[in-house]
């Protein structure tokens, strides 16, 4: 009886790996599936978010009960689908997925991915570049921003460490059985594998305590293997460069999240989300149809390390944004230095992040000139076809140090669209200097959907007609202030944003603390952090009115948008609740669109109702950052009376 040196088992008592979980249990515990999705109806548009670019297409195939993810055989063309939720994982629980999909022929310049992943970190299946001893191009992957700079650890099939002769009988052109399950931890193991005859095979798996990275050359483990434990579920396909011929659709369907042990309850901080203490009813007038009495949604960045807006409101000033600038070049990269052997098109310059086939997502060009430039990641690339992008925002002298918020998002709220309530531009930080954030799109490593801009603000201007506890104050020159810039000035709190702007009124997101007085000055908003990939878990709803009337409550997501007439998104910190990441509007006076998930009658007189609102959806962000959902509770009242209205939402904020 011989002890195994991997597994700490004597070879005759061990139960095989394929029957444990990553934490070394044996899966006779409960698994409780935490989410799961079919797609013989639809994509489920509530449930899951595309993203498409170029000619990229997702469809529902009602024929075979699945999705088919297509894209043509132009560079850049991407097409993915990403679960509403991230999965929440739980110290000392093993999560679990499994997925049917379909991939088809390995075809160059292109990769299709299955797993538990986002832009920055996870763990996944990849079919890219095909080899003799990998004709299928199959490889798994680890992907991290740990440290600030996106590395992925990739291992094709040919050095999985699983049993080879049963993934030797794998045809990947066929419908495959896919699954992956981790322990974070920080330095959990991760596992990949598959299901052969109806039994579960480990293809490959990675025990990160005490690793020797040698795969990508990273040496001793020394950084959590992921950054987050907490992952959505992904599908995805993208040419990195021209595809030819045309390349394989992509095709999945049922998909499962499974907690292994079974998932204890929540346990984020409660918070009620309600009508200020100070004005505890709204009045809606008689015949009034959906009026919005109360909306509530998360922040929309978690964390909120730098910037003039949110909690970051000590940030220094943008000195300017920069046009983009790109560039597509012919170029091989060996270690740190690319070789240009033709710019097709464009200009080369530092701060530029590069995508090609083979190019690891997040390098960026750190310097050099002509043919010769370094890059941020090392690596080994063939002469490919290399695209670079880049916008280059500025500060004052010595506003950073190198590197400070490489990995981090920055967010411009009100840019991007048409209210501050909807959309903003969120970017990715690539790299940091003194004086300089290099940005670029956080989805697909290049373009932004739009160029932020810093406008130009006008000169401070004489504040009147605030009172302390408003939201509005009147200035004289309003000429070049726009939605979403911060504002400060005598009464106004550290960290307020301008939602909107009537003439010369303007409105701000935090109650006036003083009387106007002085000077209001205007400057570009901004927040640096990380995207909110929180969630409000809806509890109860608190309402009561003095006469009858209908109750609504409305589901503003990304696929039906609600929008607000008159909101005004107010911080639970201004309202003394300072550790909450959410937000409330009790200005609005209209609301369209939005899904109406839930509605009752109030009769007259019947007081204070508490309604069960546990088995409710949580709330989420887009997978861009910029689209949080909202919640709004709407009431509608009858002919001849006025209806004076009460509310409060009670959630649960769950970030881990």
């Amino acid at each position: 009886m011989s002890l195994n040196a991997q597994t700490g088992y004597h070879e005759s008592s061990a139960m095989p790996q394929r029957v444990r979980d990553v934490l070394g249990r044996l899966k006779v515990s409960v698994h409780q599936n935490v989410y799961e999705a079919d797609f013989e109806y639809g994509t489920q548009p509530l449930r899951w978010e595309i993203v498409t670019q170029g000619s990229g297409s997702v469809a529902s195939v009602p024929g075979s009960g699945g999705v088919r993810m297509r894209v043509t055989n132009a560079a850049g063309d991407i097409a993915l689908r990403q679960s509403r939720p991230y999965h929440r994982y739980q110290p000392g629980k093993t999560m679990f997925m499994a997925t049917g999909c379909q991939f088809g022929v390995a075809t160059a310049s292109q990769v299709q991915r299955v797993g538990f992943f986002d832009d920055s970190n996870g763990v996944f299946f990849e079919q890219g570049v095909a080899t003799q001893t990998n004709p299928y191009g199959m490889y798994v992957v680890v992907r991290s921003d740990a440290g600030g700079t996106i590395q992925e650890t990739r291992w094709g099939l040919d050095s999985w460490n699983g049993d080879l002769n049963n993934i030797r009988q794998l045809d990947f052109t066929r419908i495959q059985m896919f699954w992956i399950e981790y322990a974070w931890y920080g330095a959990g193991a991760t596992r990949f594998g598959f299901w052969i005859n109806g039994e579960p095979v480990i293809a490959h798996q990675i025990g990160w305590a005490n690793y020797n990275n040698t795969v990508n050359a990273t040496g001793p483990q020394t950084q959590p293997w992921a950054r987050t434990g907490n992952l959505p579920v992904r599908y995805e396909i993208r040419n990195i460069n021209a595809v030819v011929p045309n390349p394989s659709d992509m095709y999945h369907y049922g998909v499962s999240v499974i907690v292994e042990g079974g998932r204890d309850e929540q346990r984020g901080f409660t918070y009620s989300y309600g009508l200020p203490n100070t004005v505890q009813t709204r009045s809606v007038s008689p015949s009034t149809t959906r009026f919005p009495l109360l909306t509530i949604r998360g922040r929309q960045f978690g964390t909120q390390e730098y910037g003039t807006v949110y909690a970051s409101s000590t940030g220094a000033t943008i000195t300017s944004i920069g046009a983009a600038v790109s560039c597509n070049l012919t170029a091989s990269i060996s270690g740190t230095t690319l070789t240009v052997t033709a710019t097709n098109s464009g200009t080369i310059q530092a701060g530029q992040q590069l995508t090609g086939f083979g190019v690891a997502f997040g390098t960026y060009i750190t310097g050099g000139s002509g043919s010769t430039w370094s890059v941020s990641i090392s690596q080994t690339t063939a002469s490919t076809t290399i695209t670079g992008y880049s916008v280059t925002i500025t500060f004052p002298a010595a506003t950073f140090t190198s590197g400070q918020f490489n990995g981090r998002m920055i967010f411009f709220p009100g840019q991007g669209g048409t209210a501050l309530d909807k959309n903003g531009i969120v970017a990715r930080v690539i790299a940091t200097s003194p004086t300089t954030l290099i940005v670029a799109d956080p989805v697909t490593g290049g373009a932004l959907t739009s160029t932020p801009s810093v406008g130009t603000p006008p000169a401070a201007s004489a504040m009147s007609g605030g009172v302390t506890g408003g939201y509005t104050f009147t200035v004289g020159t309003i000429s070049g202030a726009t939605v979403g810039m911060s504002v400060t000035g005598t009464g106004i709190s550290p960290g307020s944003i301008v939602s909107a702007i009537n003439g010369s009124v303007v409105t701000i997101n935090q109650p006036l603390t003083a009387n106007s007085a002085g000077n209001a000055t205007f400057v570009a908003g901004y927040c640096i952090g990380l995207i909110n990939r929180g969630q409000l878990l809806p509890r109860r709803l608190m309402v009561s009115s003095d006469t009858r009337c209908v109750v609504e409550v409305i589901a503003g997501s990304i696929t039906n948008n609600s929008t607000l007439t008159g909101a005004n998104f107010v911080p639970m910190a201004s309202s003394g609740s300072t550790n909450s990441f959410a937000e409330r509007d009790f200005s609005a006076t209209a609301v369209a669109g939005g899904e109406v998930v839930f509605a009752f009658t109030l009769a007259s007189g019947s007081g204070l109702q508490d309604i069960d609102f546990s088995y409710f959806f949580p709330l989420y962000n887009s997978i861009r950052g910029n689209q949080i959902d909202q919640l709004t509770v709407a009431i509608t009242t009858i002919s001849g009376t006025t209806s004076v209205v009460g509310a409060h939402l009670i959630c649960q904020e769950a970030m881990s």
